[in-house]
């Protein structure tokens, strides 16, 4: 039995996933599972997920409904047999040596998951990524996790750039979301995990205009209200105050960009949603949140009279 699988969420990305899928293929490390989820793709993707699994036997092929990224994901790591799993968006690839090296580490530092870095990639041009840690060193209690993310961004919440063991992942699923994996971090980091920080970059995200991150405005962008609400909860019960003010400053930061791109649309019902979030959580922002100077003054305005947020709005529509 394979050690590890790669677990491919396809759905729609006939352009990019043939590299995809040889990027997996092609790894230096021969004994892995490759699981193709096709989500109910509406090109070629299907199609080109059985021409692979016909000639390699290492891939297992999934088509099921159209049930977005988390069903995917958690599809293929239920059908995984391996002790470990990793997730390949269908439009990025992976370093040829991935696998081998993170069995390396996972055999040199035994742990629940070993968190490595992304770098992204415009076309054929790569970004520079800043690496902010360039040693190997483990957090093992929820304080050193939560503090890690936050000190590592983006790269730290990501569920493509973490190799886990499968356990963990059948125990904490990702939830249907927008946001889903900063959801899973949220839910995951109460555990009593161990986690081996490297700082090997072995995952490439393809930049593309219309992925679901670069998307334009739709209602469930409104679920990083949920993720936030969740984080903060779960960061009082873990009693690290300390780091709350954190997500109310990107609440009420998500509050007026949201706002902005639902009054582009004329979302009416998105744009209530957002007025109620804001003046639920109006005295925690004004408690926890620091602010800069802009956005203080932005949410002075729109706490005496909360129609001034327009014209945050109109002054971004005109820069």
């Amino acid at each position: 039995m394979s050690k590890v699988a790669i677990i491919i969420p396809i759905y729609n990305v006939e352009k990019y996933v043939r590299k995809t899928i040889e990027s997996a293929v092609n790894q230096t490390e021969k004994d892995i599972e490759i699981i193709l989820v096709d989500d109910g793709s509406r090109d070629s993707s299907g199609r080109i997920c059985d021409e692979y699994a016909a000639c390699d036997s290492r891939i297992k092929v999934i088509h099921k409904e159209n049930g977005g990224l988390s069903s995917s994901r958690n599809a293929g790591t239920r059908l995984a047999k391996s002790e470990y799993v990793m997730y390949l968006d269908g439009d990025d690839y992976l370093a040829e040596n991935s696998v081998e090296r993170l069995l390396y580490i996972m055999k040199k530092y035994p742990c629940d998951f070993v968190q490595f870095r992304y770098e992204e990639v415009t076309g054929s041009k790569k970004n520079d990524e800043k690496v902010r840690d360039s040693h190997i060193y483990q957090g093992q209690s929820s304080k050193e996790l939560f503090e890690n993310l936050y000190y590592l961004g983006g790269v730290a919440a990501s569920g493509a750039t973490k190799f886990v063991r499968r356990e963990l992942m059948l125990e904490v699923p990702f939830v249907s979301i927008r946001h889903e994996d900063e959801m899973w971090c949220t839910q995951a980091f109460q555990k009593p995990l161990t986690v081996t920080y490297i700082p090997d970059i072995l995952y490439f995200y393809v930049m593309r205009q219309n992925s679901i991150i670069h998307s334009s405005f739709s209602e469930n962008k409104l679920d990083v209200f949920r993720v936030i609400e969740e984080r903060i909860h779960t960061l009082e019960r873990l009693k690290l105050d300390y780091l709350i003010h954190i997500e109310y400053e990107r609440m009420f930061k998500s509050i007026v960009g949201l706002y902005c791109e639902a009054v582009e649309v004329n979302d009416k019902k998105a744009l209530e949603r957002i007025k109620k979030q804001f003046m639920k959580n109006k005295k925690q922002i004004h408690k926890y949140a620091n602010l800069s100077m802009k956005f203080n003054i932005i949410f002075k305005l729109m706490s005496l009279n909360y129609s001034f947020v327009k014209i945050y709005g109109i002054y971004r529509g005109i820069k």
